[in-house]
Order: C-alpha cells, then sequence, then structure tokens
C-alpha cells in the first residue's frame, strides 16, 4: 500500500496547472507603508514575488483591480516557475485574454476551456495551433500585444528555447494522447481500486469537497475526475487534445535516465479552486429548496467575463439581472429561464452591439482590452528560489511574496535577504487539499507560522479571518508580516524553540543528532505524521477473508490479519505449487490452485509421469490425509497432494463411494463475494 506521502504525490501530480486556492488582489496584501526598492519614494514600482503558484489567476485578478483605480504605483509581477511548460502556458493564457480578435464570450469560453479541461472542442484546438507562431515570435522578436505586458530578459537564452520548444509541441501534428497519458495517472493513483474509482470520488466530494466548497457540483466535479473535463462549452464535443497541459517528467526506464512526455498535473484537486469558488456577486450563490442554483462554472465565467470588462472599460461588472434566472450549466447553454418561456426572437442589427455576450460596455461597441500602465510581468524559471540568494539585482527588492503550498521549503531564514524592509509573505495553506486528514492540514498550517517567525514574521490572523468564501470559510491562506527592525528577537526565540523541539526528538529516538528537522514542505509533513486513517494492506486483505476484523492504524491488527493470512486456506485449500489461497481447482488434477502461473504449472507436471497416488495404488488414500502444505513444494509432492476443503479447521477426506454424486462447484462469477475494501469504516461496493 502506498504511504501518505506517495498518495499525495501521485494525485497532484509534479506539475502544477492550477492554483488550489481562490484567486486575490495581490495589491491588497502588500503591507500599507511599503516603500520602494531605493528608499521613500512614493513613486517607485512595487515589486512582487509569485513563488511555483502554476496558475495566472491572481495575476489576471490584480491587473483588473488596477485597471478599476484611478492612480495607482508601478507593478513588477516575478513569476518564478519550475518547469518550462508552465511558464509557456502562462503566455498562452495571457494571449487568449488580450486577443482583440475575440468578443468577451468567445474569449471566456476558450480561457476556460484552455485553463481546464483534458480535451478541447475542434475550433479551439486549431486555434492554439494558429497561435504558436505569434507566441513564438513574440518570444524571440519581441513582438505583439504581449511584448509591452511580458518581460523575458530575466530568462537565460536555454530557457527561451525550452519555452519555444514547448510551443512547437502544442501544433496539431504533434503526437498527443491525453486521454491514455490521463488514464495511466488514474491507475497509478487508485491501482488496485481503479474499479470503484467512482464510489471514491464520491467519498472525496462528500467528506470534503461538499463541506468546502458546495457550489461545486458533484456531477461537474466527478466528471472532471474522470474524463478531464472541468468547464463544457454548452453541448460541444471536445476530440482534441489539450496539449497545453502535456509536460516532461524525470524518470529511469531499462536503467538509464530519460525525460518522458504525458500528463504529470493534478488529477485529484480540480481547476475549480481558483475562479469557481468566490465572486464578489452574492446572487451566484443563491439557494432555491437547499440547493445552489448556479455551479463553479457560472462562478468561473462570471470571474473571466467580468475581469475582461474590467480591463476593457475600468469599470466594475454588474450581473445583468436576466443572467439571475439562468438555469443551465453555464450563462451560454441555452437552459435559461427565458429561453423556455419564451418565443425566440430574431435580434436586429442594431440592437446586437448592446449584447453583454458580444461586447464590453453597454455602448459605444466592443472596447480595446488594453493591460494597466505601469504593470509588467517579469518571468523566471528557478529550481530553487535560493538561486536568488546574492544576487544585488534582488536583494531587498520584494515587498511581496506568494509562496504556494508546493514551495513552503523555501521558508528558511535566507529569503528575507529578498524582501524589503517592511514587506509581507503570503503563504497558501492546505485547508483544500484533498489526500490529507485533519491532522495533517493542521500539522502543515501551524508549520507555515513556525517557518515563518524563523523568517522574522508575524502571523498576522486578521487578515486571515478577513477572507471568507461565500459560506464563511476561511479561504486557505496566510498572511505574514516582515518588519526587519523587528524580526531579531522573533527569530532568536523561534531558534530556541526549535533547538528545543530538536533535543525532545532525539531523546525520543524519532530524529538521529545532528539532523535537521522538517523544512516545511508537504511531503516532508506527511511523512513525519503519525495518524494515518487509510486501512493498512495486511488489514484490507483480513477485511476480504472476514476472519480478522478491521483494526485500523494499529500494529496488533496488521499482526493479526498476517497470522491469519498465513493459516488460513482459500476455498479449494491450498495451493501446492506457491502456497497461497487456492481461488480454484483444477478439474483434471483435481488439485487446488493460487493464480494462472500455478495452473500452467500443474499441467506441464501433468503432462509428464503421474505419481502413483493419483493412480490410484495403496498410497492414494494416505495421500488424502496428508495436511496441507504451508509453502511450495516440489512437483511429484505436488501432484500427490489433493486439495481439501475445510471444515472447522481440520482436513476432511473426500468420499470414497462409487454410487456418490460428485460435488459440482459453482462457477465463481456465481459466488457471493465479501466486500473486498473498507474505507472509513463503509463499504464501497
Amino acid at each position: 500500500m502506498k504511504t501518505k506521502v506517495q498518495q499525495y504525490v501521485d494525485g497532484v501530480g509534479g506539475v502544477r496547472m492550477w492554483g488550489f486556492c481562490p484567486a486575490i488582489d495581490l495589491l491588497e496584501a502588500v503591507p500599507d507603508g511599503a516603500a520602494g526598492a531605493g528608499g521613500g519614494d512614493a513613486d517607485a514600482p512595487i515589486n512582487i514575488c509569485s513563488l511555483m503558484a502554476g496558475d495566472i489567476s491572481s495575476c489576471l485578478k490584480t491587473m483588473a483591480q488596477m485597471r478599476r483605480r484611478a492612480a495607482a504605483r508601478p507593478v513588477n509581477l516575478y513569476m518564478v516557475e519550475k518547469h518550462p511548460e508552465v511558464l509557456a502556458r502562462h503566455i498562452l493564457l495571457l494571449a487568449i485574454f488580450f486577443d482583440e480578435d475575440l468578443g468577451p464570450r468567445e474569449c471566456t469560453e476558450i480561457f476556460l476551456e484552455v485553463y481546464g479541461n483534458a480535451m478541447l472542442r475542434k475550433q479551439t484546438s486549431t486555434y492554439v495551433h494558429n497561435k504558436v507562431e505569434e507566441l513564438v515570435s513574440f518570444l524571440t522578436n519581441g513582438t505583439g500585444v504581449l511584448a509591452g505586458l511580458i518581460d523575458v530578459t530575466s530568462l537565460k537564452f536555454k530557457e527561451r528555447d525550452a519555452i519555444e520548444k514547448v510551443f512547437k509541441t502544442w501544433l496539431e501534428d504533434v503526437e498527443c494522447d491525453m486521454l491514455a497519458w490521463r488514464e495511466k495517472r488514474l491507475r497509478q493513483y487508485y491501482e488496485d481500486r481503479y474499479d470503484y474509482r467512482k464510489n471514491l470520488i464520491d467519498w472525496d466530494y462528500s467528506m470534503s469537497v461538499k463541506e468546502w466548497a458546495e457550489i461545486i457540483h458533484s456531477k461537474l466535479f466527478l466528471w472532471w475526475r474522470q474524463e478531464g473535463t472541468a468547464f463544457e462549452v454548452r453541448d460541444a464535443k471536445m476530440p482534441q487534445p489539450n496539449r497545453s497541459l502535456a509536460s516532461y517528467a524525470e524518470g529511469r526506464e531499462k536503467g538509464y535516465s530519460k525525460l518522458k512526455r504525458g500528463y504529470w498535473g493534478d488529477v485529484v484537486q480540480s481547476p475549480y479552486w481558483a475562479l469557481g469558488v468566490q465572486a464578489d456577486e452574492p446572487r451566484l450563490f443563491k439557494k432555491r429548496s437547499m440547493q445552489h442554483v448556479k455551479t463553479c462554472q457560472h462562478v468561473a465565467e462570471y470571474n473571466v467575463y467580468g475581469m475582461l470588462h474590467e480591463i476593457a472599460t475600468g469599470e466594475k461588472f454588474k450581473m445583468p439581472d436576466a443572467d439571475d434566472e439562468i438555469y443551465g450549466r453555464s450563462f451560454w447553454s441555452g437552459l435559461s429561464h427565458k429561453d423556455t418561456t419564451e418565443k425566440i426572437e430574431e435580434i436586429a442589427e442594431e440592437e446586437s452591439e448592446s449584447d453583454r455576450l458580444d461586447t464590453l460596455g453597454s455602448s459605444g461597441g466592443r472596447k480595446a482590452k488594453v493591460p494597466p500602465p505601469g504593470f509588467k510581468i517579469h518571468l523566471l524559471q528557478l529550481e530553487e528560489v535560493s538561486q536568488l540568494y546574492g544576487k544585488k539585482k534582488f536583494g531587498n527588492l520584494f515587498h511581496l511574496m506568494l509562496i504556494s503550498n508546493q514551495a513552503t521549503h523555501s521558508l528558511k531564514a535566507d529569503l528575507n535577504t529578498l524582501l524589503t524592509d517592511n514587506a509581507a509573505v503570503v503563504c497558501e495553506g492546505a485547508d483544500f487539499m484533498l489526500n490529507l486528514n485533519k491532522d495533517d492540514r493542521a500539522t502543515f498550517n501551524s508549520r507555515l507560522v513556525e517557518l515563518g517567525r524563523e523568517l522574522g514574521c508575524v502571523h498576522d490572523a486578521s487578515k486571515r479571518d478577513s477572507r471568507k468564501l461565500y459560506n464563511d470559510k476561511l479561504v486557505p491562506l496566510y498572511f505574514l508580516d516582515f518588519d526587519r527592525a523587528g524580526a531579531g528577537p522573533i527569530m532568536a526565540e523561534a531558534a530556541e524553540k526549535k533547538a528545543a523541539r530538536e533535543k525532545a526528538r532525539e531523546e525520543e529516538g524519532k530524529q538521529a543528532k545532528g539532523e535537521k528537522t522538517s523544512g516545511g514542505s508537504m511531503e516532508e509533513t506527511l511523512g513525519n505524521g503519525t495518524s494515518d486513517d487509510r486501512p493498512s494492506l495486511e488489514a484490507m486483505e483480513a477485511l476480504q477473508s472476514e476472519e480478522v476484523p478491521l483494526i485500523r492504524g494499529t500494529q496488533e491488527g496488521a499482526a493479526e490479519a498476517e497470522a491469519a493470512r498465513k493459516v488460513r486456506p482459500g476455498p479449494f485449500g491450498i495451493c501446492s505449487i506457491t502456497g497461497l489461497p487456492a481461488k480454484y481447482k483444477d478439474p483434471v488434477t483435481g488439485l487446488g490452485y493460487a493464480n494462472v502461473a500455478a495452473f500452467k504449472e500443474l499441467r506441464r507436471v501433468h503432462a509428464g509421469e503421474e505419481p502413483s497416488a493419483v493412480k490410484g495404488s495403496d498410497a492414494s488414500s494416505e495421500a488424502c490425509h496428508v495436511p496441507a502444505p504451508s509453502g511450495p513444494v516440489s512437483h511429484s509432492d505436488a501432484l500427490a497432494h489433493l486439495s481439501l476443503k475445510e471444515k472447522g479447521g481440520e482436513e476432511e477426506p473426500p468420499a470414497q463411494g462409487d454410487g456418490e454424486e460428485e460435488e459440482v462447484e459453482e462457477p465463481l462469477m456465481c459466488q457471493k463475494k465479501a466486500r473486498s475494501w473498507g474505507l472509513g469504516g463503509a463499504a464501497v461496493l
């Protein structure tokens, strides 16, 4: 059975393609008294670092909010990612967002489709194919609509070449079997529970997702987990793969290191958390008969459409009253109340300009989508943020750092060399992470606060309490304030507590002398956890045999299950070849066997010379009373040993009467089977 670390890694993947918490306006998290990197100049730019976020949503929301502000300081947003595929995907989504040839409705649909779907419509795949040449021209020559928004000068030439190669893998003539890649990931994640994945998905939704954000509909969550379709576009078919989700992962094959292309992203969390669970429009979360009228897809469409409106007009988007009565899967599904009660009338040509689905703004036609002046995105590709330490360009530069929960191991004392004297650090917590129990989430979140104090930061609980979802659930973000003048005593106190913890762990034998404690990563936190509510493999086998009760998370239960597994024969005794419980019976030799390999071995030996016990000699009656072997035996002894059924723990020889009828065994497919998997005390059928 997988450890909790293995299960977590197999679920979220190694390449992060979307965020696991709602998007925020980054400028709101910047301290009020933040000064520029060069001193106290009020016109100096605000420098923000997004560390391994894997998502462009917070960047877009920050630009939209900045566009609405009358006067604002320039902003430099440094987006640090580990994989070139993620940086290339950021550029693609920005190119879609600012494409002047797309109307707001079409832009919203294509953006969400590329953002969260494993498969695309044919026209969307063609659109991405045609975008490749434009993106390559921007990266190499600095031309296009993104030239004034994105700065790639911080990237090395080999890193730009890697991103260019990623662009060219999005061409339609490049092989990409996204469905097969994703199915392989799912089989690796579920293992022997793959056939029961629908029940396990329902368990995750009912026990966790529904409690956190019920606006995520169970059907949508199920469809994405099984098929990879997060956002439907009306009833359109999606036959083309989303090549922007493909990436390379390091591994070994036949003893050689190799980069293998596939889907190495998330298969557990879903893309709904960044854009689909929070909005400034309360009507989106209205309920009728205890059920949400709209879904997370409506919320995501509203957020993207609203950001497009704000970028183009500089005004807040207000959802029309007619959209309040839409009950379909999306705003453009054609299932609204108005469509079902009134006849569709042809729209006059002069009225089409005021249709909110095709224009931005109530009058004047479509308006240009222009990034806010002074906003600049800098792309960086780094393995670790420590590569920035010691570089004069980044010393005391950032007013704000946004750190994802996959990069929390970067919270070390040297990180404050990158922060200004008055800065803030925003860390993504584990509140909305599946595959973690409550103890693991609480341990990880408390570890974030401890690491923040080792950095010289103080947790501001008031900022966290002020950010809530529609259902009053706290957003999984932890706000750490840094003040260089008072950081010394905080770091000293945190160092004393850390030394005391290490000493206590050494005395308990949980840590070697001189060994450093966990660096704060999710994997290390799970590895150091002591609670595990998942049943062990031995306990699962004991549950299947219905001999030993399932005792989850205890060594006594595992030992009991192991003992029962060794002594309990199968329906046809013990397999004479493998020593395992014999589940099947060979009609030719009369011997029980455990699997196909044992059956083939029995038939191979049977094709040679048969022992006398099988031929009916005097030794045959004695052979019937030989006890079942506890392990593998020789081929001759295997044929001499007849399979015996057990009753009450003793072996009983078969009847010898000539007139008695031979017992007919019921086919396996007709036999009643015990429940094979227990999860949290409830059996999954």
